[in-house]
């Protein structure tokens, strides 16, 4: 039996994803694992050019660790903060919540969708 090994930062497999606001691309993702009962928890890489994504709030819940790059972060209610390479966000099921990406970014995900 062979052992998975991922490297963040390969640029292989990548599917388009989110377009940055004003754009019709901007950002890509990896699935790097997928719980195989139906909706269940997703790990995957994020990876965004330079813009603003905004999120609605989502039935689910999101947390990732920034690999790469600088962006501003935003949470409904809460003042923006800077974050970069180490930072880990949580985002709680509901919360509306906005990145403006400042430069070349990479995150790894882990999403919990609504049971």
């Amino acid at each position: 039996m062979s052992m998975p090994i991922y490297n963040i930062a390969d640029d292989i497999d990548l599917t388009p994803a989110m377009p940055a606001q004003g754009r019709d691309s901007g950002s890509y993702r990896r699935l790097i694992w997928q719980d195989p009962m139906e909706n269940g928890t997703i790990v995957a890489v994020w990876k965004a050019e330079p813009g603003i994504y905004n999120y609605p709030g989502r039935d689910l819940e999101e947390t990732f660790v920034v690999v790469e790059g600088e962006a501003i972060y935003s949470q409904a209610g809460a003042a923006p903060v800077q974050i970069g390479p180490g930072a880990i966000v949580s985002i709680a099921r509901g919360v509306p919540s906005r990145l403006e990406i400042l430069s070349p970014f990479r995150k790894l995900a882990t999403v919990v969708p609504k049971p």
